[in-house]
């Protein structure tokens, strides 16, 4: 086994803990299912590849993801139950036995739009709670939301920040703001443009262009036969507006979705 390559399953990954699968490999971390002995449970630990362990930077990144989630007591946030700092820095997270949203507009292509409201509504009450301390999320992307019966929740801080300017590169293609591609100052506002464009995506079964981020096109108010409640269609629009200063608040945004009259599907006809 060379550094790059990780720990087999098992094998120990830290004292306590038991490799059961590696389930992502990211430029900087590796994110494992494992045992952990002490709690007579599966669980999640995070902590950097092998080859980057050298790297004080990447160990201060994931400290500080740690120290940040530590403070987040939150329904729609992963939980964290232990951030380990030697022999090496990792953060052990719950087990979320459901799909990313990802997955799930994989298998289904979209969401009716009673199922998309609801899930803009927690995923707005999480990223409000975390705005209300200070942060940004600046990675909300279908990869990063865990729904399980019904409940969608929040995970991966490793790019939350301030606001302020962005890093150069920093998010995922498709999924950074029309600001994030500028480099000007990231708000708030910059969290609801990435819940618009995956309200937009989960409503249209449209993903987003490899590397664009800034789709252009609004949500249609017809969708192959289907048909889009309006007050829907023109809240998500307005949260993917160019200028910053033209979306709404979140707080708008959630009390908008709470009150959309419309939440099912008018069948073709």
């Amino acid at each position: 086994m060379t550094l790059a390559e990780g720990v087999e399953p098992g094998a120990a990954l830290l004292p306590g803990y038991t490799v059961v699968s590696l389930l992502s490999r990211g430029n900087r971390l590796d994110v494992y299912d494992a045992w952990s002995e002490s709690r007579g449970c599966r669980c999640v630990v995070k902590l950097s590849r092998p080859d980057r362990r050298h790297e004080q930077s990447v160990r201060d990144r994931l400290l500080a993801e740690g120290n940040l989630l530590s403070r987040l007591d939150h329904p729609h946030w992963v939980r964290l139950y232990e951030m380990v700092e030697v022999p090496e820095a990792a953060l052990v997270l719950e087990t979320l036995t459901g799909a990313t949203l990802a997955a799930v507009l994989d298998d289904e292509r979209r969401l009716r739009p009673a199922d998309a409201i609801i899930l803009g509504s927690q995923l707005a009450s999480g990223l409000g709670y975390l705005h209300e301390r200070g942060w940004l999320h600046l990675d909300l992307t279908p990869g990063n939301v865990v729904v399980v019966g019904g409940r969608a929740t929040l995970i991966d801080l490793s790019l939350a920040s301030r606001p302020g300017i962005a890093r150069v590169g920093a998010g995922t293609a498709g999924y950074r703001s029309p600001e994030q591609l500028r480099r000007e100052a990231l708000t708030t506002a910059t969290d609801v443009w990435a819940l618009g464009q995956l309200l937009h995506e989960a409503l249209s079964g449209v993903e987003p262009e490899e590397g664009d981020g800034t789709i252009a096109e609004p949500l249609p108010r017809r969708r192959r036969l289907r048909r889009l409640p309006a007050d829907l269609v023109a809240l998500v629009n307005a949260c993917r507006a160019d200028d910053p200063a033209q979306r709404p608040a979140l707080g708008t945004v959630l009390a908008d979705l709470g009150g959309v009259p419309d939440m099912v599907a008018v069948p073709p006809g």
